[in-house]
């Protein structure tokens, strides 16, 4: 027989032999004539033989059975198990054959009663069981409907039941000892039977969670007889996990708080550790909940996350089971004295792999945002939360290191805001340890394409692209249809400078994957930024792209493309957010938030408000279908919770310690630091989860044809998950910041924080603001957060700037800390949501009044900004979420109800209505500051005067006529220079920003206002150059070939070029969705007139350059408000162009200008000097009043609306939250 099995198991080369009944026979494999060969010719004659001899032995019957079968004579294999059944009825394995081959013979219902009867036999016949699951999951994965899959599901479900009962009895233990070859059989059976549970719907999660549980456990659990002292449960791992973890960190001195007095953190326990007497499982087991209690209070309400290299996660098996070397319990066996004896290796590998698997899948469970936050069966109250998911992953990775675990540890790592002290002293936080694991991962395998990916992310976030695009394209040559590898290839490249590089990464990641957020998004923006449309598609009364290029009218429908689908992916992720579960941390924050407002309040709550504040609360609770329906943010809520209290409170704070002052003769004492208890800031549980964020960045919101609601709710996304973060950092204190000291003789410190300060359109514009505050009433304090690039601009702006610091290298610790210094009463930002902009500054709030100027021409969306500055043309007032409040307010006629919400919302605070709201009629959620002319600034009149050499002063004293003489012959030599074969009649239409900013709409118009002027051409920059060829090929085919001719391209040129060769347009015609802004300043300073449409009342980005042509008192002549009139009127004034020689005393002739449009090119070049657009100091003097007004409100406290100051209060504030700043300086104008 011996011989005979081992013809069987190896008939000879190229074979994939057939088991005996041992494994299963699930179906015939690929015959070779060498295995037919040996089974007919030596195999089969063999068995003959030894039957003639022995006609009842049972194992010759059977093995004849499976050769019959091998060689596919499945009558003749029939035949033999049933005779081995005759002779034995109970037979299992004889059963379990007949089964496998009716399977073959396509009779799956006879198959399964056959392997049925043998489990119910045995149900410990793992065998018929796997022939069960495998068929029954077949015949679901090929059912024609959902019903008849779900049924199958449920039979397997049932099956899986059956077996456990007669192996566990009813609290979970096991009633018969199970071989150590049997133990990972019963987990993959704990483990179906969980999958099936997870797939039958939400209602079954809890109990496919305990399903999962029960396989670890069994794992862990020594086997029979085991006292109950060793029934060891899935918190009992958890917490030793826990504990070992913290001791690898910390050494023998527990690192958190309340520990030490118990008893398994004693200094000998920590020393003992990896002692084979000394069991860690036993030690927590036997501490009862004190443990946990303690765990759970010194982590905010869940395990505090050990933060282990890979080098200590792999000691952690060692430590948990030492008594048995590192080997799991179940699959050792017990000698005669009770001691664990290990088994084979093949059997280790086999079990640490099972419950590998079970651990992974649990931990890949408790990260979906349906459970999160949820009570975890079974664990005292444990809830899922991302130090739980660690812990899984560190005890999957101990037991069974792979890549993929590396990997998904790593991802998991690189989201979290705890950092621990390194080997060497380094800090290291979780993206420091995520890159120690991605690395460790690639040891193992260095072609790894996930691990490749996402190394290659944290070091693209690190600012090293060039090597993360190494990465990203190792990773492609690996998995070339690794879809978010290509979308990250596709990121990096963008991030160089190079879209159109990226194009084909996003191309080729969309075909794999057409709803991946990131290709999406990246492809959309990238072939924006070039202009090509083509598949561009429509939505409703927007002008569109078809596939082949042609454009598609605006009308009602939508007509399918790039851009359609990547509206529907954020609509996705916007809604996906109103999934996050907050059960469990909802009462004690609650409680908390309450305690905040009554302090910031300065007196109780009345009933009345504490029923609306309970009724937000009470939302947050309701199931995930109300939530979605009704747009409910339960993390976002508690996010802006904090962020809307915290200025509250440092006033409180202010006035308990210095009254309502608004300045102070001399120095005063710093805000009592006995004080802070009482102005503690609500903590945010660590079990809530991390806000999503959609893919389309903020800035992307400015030429997208995107809702009001969306371009709110972008922002606003991106702001609450800045939010998270600050309040995440372990350095941030428990209480408010500090309020600052009263201005010392009224002089108010004000603080700017920019990444600009270097050769930016933002220095262009600003640099001599720092310089012409008055000191007498301001301090000013500059924080530049990124390094000088050697330009002048930095120099000459420090050098106005008391208090200049480059910040760039520093911590946002150290950052905050030296605001604090400096006593910062208004914060300024001047990024917003740009590239490099520090916002993270702004959210742990560390002043008491904080403000958006300049950078980001659009809402944060956020708490921690309180004032957006701006003017009513480019926000007009019914766009702020405080008019639209108080128009409601106005409605409702009481202010009892105006405390409500909005469109039937709960979560709004007070005056602050939730971003989240179905309205698209408002977008910004900081209030205005609004200033009188433009809220630009625009700085040429001192920094931009070379194009005509001519002082203030020297401009002054000359004749009107002369200098504009002078001008129009400076003109005429620039436009022979920049245009030589250009006739001098020719209109020049004009536009000098960045492609991205031209969408076909308003190129279309352009094409009808070149093919309705015929003398006139369309002068763009190549900025960048590759997008001439789409732009060109467009024209042709909407325009034809002649009007196409007539565009002409040329370079981007340097800063004083580029002014002073604006002046050869005739007329610049802006984009619409997103206007011109500093190039808008420097075509007005060259004295050329702007067209422009402010053609969204919620997008600031398309009314900025209206702001500014108002700003110059001739803003009508320039400004239109539809596509139709903007066409007219650059007709229209292109037509009133006509030219008069002029004979200059050299002989040379002078082409003049006559009529509108030069002669508004005239009021514009002549009045430069005293227009409000380029008089810097009087904007300063202007911004210097705005920021006395928000100090004056933020005392007095009637910044905030429904506050007991703000109903009582009688100002300008009661009827408007905007700051109107007030102008009375005359404006000198020469209209002639």
């Amino acid at each position: 027989m011996a011989y005979a099995y081992s013809l069987y198991d190896t008939p000879g080369p190229g074979s994939a032999p057939l088991g005996l009944t041992s494994v299963p026979i699930l179906s015939p494999l690929p015959e070779s004539d060498a295995t037919d060969y040996v089974y007919r010719n030596r195999l089969l004659p063999l068995l003959l033989v030894l039957l003639e001899h022995h006609p009842q032995h049972l194992p010759i019957l059977l093995l004849l059975s499976c050769t019959y079968h091998a060689l596919g004579d499945f009558d003749a294999s029939l035949a033999v198990s049933h005779r081995i059944l005759a002779i034995n009825p109970d037979y299992v394995e004889a059963m379990s054959n007949i089964g496998t081959t009716m399977k073959a013979l396509g009779q799956p219902e006879k198959a399964y009663s056959w392997w049925w009867k043998a489990l119910q036999l045995r149900p410990t016949y793992w065998d018929a069981l796997d022939n069960i699951l495998g068929m029954t999951f077949t015949l679901a994965h090929d059912a024609a409907d959902q019903g008849h899959r779900l049924a199958y599901y449920r039979q397997a479900q049932g099956v899986c039941q059956y077996v456990q009962r007669h192996v566990f009895d009813d609290h979970g233990r096991l009633t018969r000892t199970l071989q150590p070859t049997e133990v990972p059989r019963l987990q993959r059976a704990l483990f179906t039977s969980g999958t099936i549970y997870a797939t039958l719907g939400p209602s079954n999660v809890e109990r496919a969670i305990l399903e999962y549980a029960r396989a670890i456990e069994l794992a862990f659990r020594p086997p029979p007889p085991t006292p109950e002292t060793e029934q060891y449960v899935l918190r009992d791992l958890l917490l030793a996990t826990c504990a070992a973890g913290h001791f690898l960190c910390s050494g023998p001195n527990p690192s958190l708080p309340g520990l030490s007095s118990i008893g398994i953190f004693q200094p000998d326990v920590s020393s003992r550790l990896g002692d084979p007497s000394l069991n860690l499982l036993y030690l927590v087991r036997a501490s009862g909940e004190q443990l946990l209690h303690a765990f759970l209070g010194a982590g905010a309400g869940v395990l505090p996350t050990p933060l282990l290299l890979p080098e200590q996660v792999m000691r952690l098996r060692a430590l948990l089971l030492s008594q048995t070397d590192g080997v799991l319990p179940a699959i050792c066996t017990r000698s005669a004295s009770g001691e664990l004896k290990p088994p084979p290796d093949v059997v280790r590998q086999q079990a640490n792999g099972m419950t590998n698997t079970v651990l992974l899948t649990l931990a890949k469970r408790f990260q979906d945002d349906s459970v999160s936050n949820a009570t975890i069966p079974g664990t005292s109250g444990l809830r899922v939360s991302q130090s739980i998911v660690i812990l899984l992953y560190y005890l999957a990775l101990t037991l069974s290191p792979a890549p993929s675990t590396f990997n998904n540890l790593g991802i998991v790592l690189s989201g979290i805001s705890e950092s621990r002290t390194g080997p060497d002293g380094r800090l290291l936080d979780g993206t420091a340890l995520a890159r120690m694991f991605y690395t460790a991962g690639l040891r193992q395998d260095s072609n790894h394409p996930h691990l490749l990916t996402n190394l290659g992310s944290l070091l693209k976030d690190e600012g090293q692209t060039d090597q993360a695009i190494k990465l990203y394209t190792k990773a492609v040559e690996q998995k070339p249809d690794f879809d978010i590898a290509l979308a990250n290839l596709g990121n990096a490249i963008k991030d160089t400078g190079r879209p159109w590089d990226a194009i084909v990464y996003y191309k080729r990641a969309t075909a794999v994957n057409p709803n991946l957020p990131e290709a999406v998004c990246g492809l959309v923006n990238s072939l924006c930024s070039i202009c090509d449309w083509r598949g561009r598609g429509t939505l409703p009364n927007e002008v569109g792209v078809d596939d082949a290029g042609y454009f598609v009218p605006p009308g009602l429908s939508i007509y399918p493309g790039w851009i359609t689908r990547m509206v529907a992916v954020v609509d996705e992720q916007v809604r996906h957010s109103y999934s996050q579960e907050l059960d469990g941390v909802l009462p004690t924050m609650a409680e908390e938030c309450l305690r905040a407002l009554t302090c910031a309040r300065g007196r109780p709550l009345t009933q009345e408000e504490l029923a609306i504040w309970q009724r937000r609360f009470q939302s947050l609770q309701s199931t995930a279908e109300d939530r979605a329906e009704h747009r409910v943010n339960g993390p976002g809520f508690l996010l802006r919770f904090l962020d809307w209290i915290q200025p509250q409170l440092q006033r409180r704070w202010y006035l308990k310690t210095y009254g309502k002052t608004y300045g102070v003769d001399r120095r005063v004492p710093l805000p009592d630091d006995t004080l802070s208890s009482s102005f503690v800031r609500p903590s945010l549980p660590k079990a809530v989860p991390p806000p999503t964020v959609p893919s389309v960045l903020p800035f992307h919101t400015f030429t997208y044809p995107l809702s009001p609601r969306f371009t709110r709710i972008i922002p606003h996304r991106n702001a609450l998950r800045t939010s998270y973060t600050a309040y995440s950092h372990p350095w941030l204190p428990k209480h408010v910041f500090a309020p600052p000291t009263p201005p010392l003789g009224g002089k108010i410190n004000i603080g700017y924080v920019s990444n600009d300060v270097n050769n930016h359109p933002l220095s262009h514009l600003m640099q001599n603001v720092f310089g012409m505050h008055d000191r007498e009433r301001f301090n000013v304090s500059l924080y530049t957060t990124s390094p000088w690039d050697g330009t002048a601009y930095r120099p000459r702006i420090a050098d106005m700037v008391e208090n200049f610091v480059d910040v760039s290298s520093w911590s946002l610790e150290s950052i905050v800390g030296h605001i604090k210094q400096q006593n910062i009463h208004i914060l300024v930002n001047l990024g917003g949501y740009t590239k490099g902009a520090r916002n993270d500054i702004f959210a742990v709030r560390p002043c008491p009044i904080q403000m958006q100027l300049m950078g980001y021409a659009g809402t944060l969306g956020a708490g921690w900004c309180d004032y957006l500055v701006c003017d009513p043309i480019a926000c007009p007032q019914e766009t702020s979420a405080v008019e639209q409040w108080r128009q409601v307010r106005a409605r409702r006629q009481h202010a009892a109800s105006a405390a409500g919400s909005l469109s039937g919302s709960s979560l709004d605070l007070d005056a602050d209505i939730d971003p989240e709201d179905g309205s698209d009629e408002w977008i910004y959620t900081e209030k205005f500051l609004y200033m009188p002319h433009t809220f630009m600034v625009a700085d040429h009149k001192q920094s931009f005067r070379g194009d005509d050499n001519l002082s203030p002063e020297a401009r002054a004293a000359m004749p009107v006529e002369t200098l504009w003489l002078e001008e129009e012959r400076r003109r005429a030599e620039a436009r022979q220079q920049v245009f030589p074969d250009v006739p001098p009649d020719v209109i020049i239409f004009a536009n000098f920003n960045q492609l991205y900013k031209i969408d076909p709409g308003i190129f279309l118009v352009w094409l009808r206002i070149l093919r309705k002027v015929p003398w006139s051409i369309l002068w763009l920059l190549r900025f960048p150059a590759q997008g001439e060829e789409h732009l060109m090929r467009s024209a042709k085919l909407w325009a034809g070939e002649e009007v196409a001719s007539r565009i002409r391209f040329t370079d981007v040129a340097k800063k004083d070029w580029h002014i002073f060769r604006a002046r050869v347009a005739d007329l610049f015609l802006d984009t619409a969705e997103c206007n011109a802004h500093t190039i808008a300043a420097d075509v007005l300073w060259a004295g050329t007139p702007i067209l422009t449409w402010p053609k969204h009342k919620h997008k600031m980005c398309s009314r900025v350059a209206a702001s500014m042509v108002h700003a110059t008192k001739f803003g009508d002549q320039m400004v239109v408000h539809s596509a139709e009139e903007y066409e007219a009127r650059a007709i229209a004034l292109a037509e009133s162009v006509r030219y008069v020689p002029h004979h200059e005393p050299s002989g040379a002739v002078l082409p003049r200008g006559q009529g509108e449009l030069v002669e508004l090119r005239r009021k514009l070049y002549i009045n430069r000097d005293n227009l409000p657009l380029f008089d810097t100091l009087r904007w300063t003097r202007n911004m210097e009043k705005g920021y006395q007004e928000a100090w004056r409100r933020w005392v007095e406290g009637t910044q905030y609306e429904a506050s007991d100051e703000w109903a009582a209060c009688d100002g300008d504030e009661k009827r408007s939250g905007c700051i109107w700043v007030q102008d009375n300086d005359p404006v000198h104008i020469t209209h002639t």
